[in-house]
């Protein structure tokens, strides 16, 4: 990554306050529903971050790369906490967990236009996948009818097995965040295979 702040930063950054936007609508429906873990373990207080001042009044020039690192981990790590500690008080709340993340996706709905390329990239700058540096995922087919991808490495499941939390329900809600963002599309997600998608018409 560049010593400077450029376009590619501000890409991440974006991605990071997305994914910071999930936890808080999270913590914000858990705290209204009266679910016991937010009130007797402050857990509202340990994993939603206030801060929103734009990434050039918090970011430190002299460390660019290892202060959005820095960032993408702790969100990461906020998250896992999050969903982990609710699901402990009550494993039956994933379908509402599950009903959040379609909605959030449905909010950064596509437009109905889109072919699958742009369906792809649209996820990728909105969902969070490590530093670019990581290259996490791999297209291997990338077509207006078809895009697909391969996920070469697990970078999420560390966070969720650090709280004792499943990794597994990352990537169902996950899922769900992109089945939503495609609603109103004439695309369809394949990720049958672990590790594995597609979004096709």
């Amino acid at each position: 990554m560049s010593a400077f702040l450029g376009p590619i930063h501000y890409w991440l950054y974006n991605k990071i306050q997305l994914q910071e936007e999930l936890i808080r609508k999270m913590a914000e429906y858990g705290e209204k529903a009266g679910w016991p873990v937010f009130s007797e373990k402050h857990l509202e207080k340990e994993t939603v971050n206030k801060e929103l001042r734009p990434l050039n009044e918090l970011i430190d020039v002299m460390n660019i790369h290892g202060w959005l690192q820095e960032r993408v981990q702790d969100a990461e790590a906020r998250y896992a906490l999050l969903v982990s500690s609710v699901l402990k008080e009550d494993s039956d709340r994933l379908p509402e967990l599950e009903k959040l993340a379609f909605q959030f996706g449905k909010e950064r709905a596509l437009d109905a236009s889109s072919d699958a390329s742009d369906a792809y990239r649209k996820m990728d700058d909105s969902l969070l996948n490590g530093m670019p540096c990581d290259r996490v995922n791999v297209i291997t087919e990338q077509e207006p009818e078809r895009t697909s991808w391969v996920q070469e490495e697990d970078i999420h499941a560390p966070f969720w097995i650090a709280v004792d939390g499943d990794p597994t329900v990352y990537y169902r809600l996950r899922t769900k965040i992109m089945e939503g963002m495609l609603f109103g599309t004439e695309l369809h997600l394949d990720c049958s295979e672990e590790g594995h998608y597609s979004l096709y018409k």
